[in-house]
């Protein structure tokens, strides 16, 4: 995974995997950036939906939460 210029902003991506919760973090500024290397990682692929997705920015930045209901299913920020 591609590591940005200020590591301090990622993306966590929570999902199933074999009846497991498994996380991945992603490197990328957008969401739907994130999404992409997400889907197309070995380690992720074969995983149950939804998917719920965090935006960090920094030790104290605000974080945004997203959730799908499948692989290309429409974002929605819960």
């Amino acid at each position: 995974m591609d590591t940005l210029s200020d590591p301090k902003e990622f993306w966590t991506i929570e999902f199933l995997k074999d009846g497991l919760k498994r996380k991945a973090v992603v490197y990328e500024a957008k969401l739907m950036d994130a999404l992409s290397v997400f889907n197309t990682q070995e380690a992720t692929s074969g995983f149950n939906t939804p998917i719920t997705m965090t935006y960090s920015y920094g030790v104290n930045g605000r974080a945004y939460i997203f959730e799908l209901d499948g692989r290309y299913g429409v974002p929605r920020r819960i």
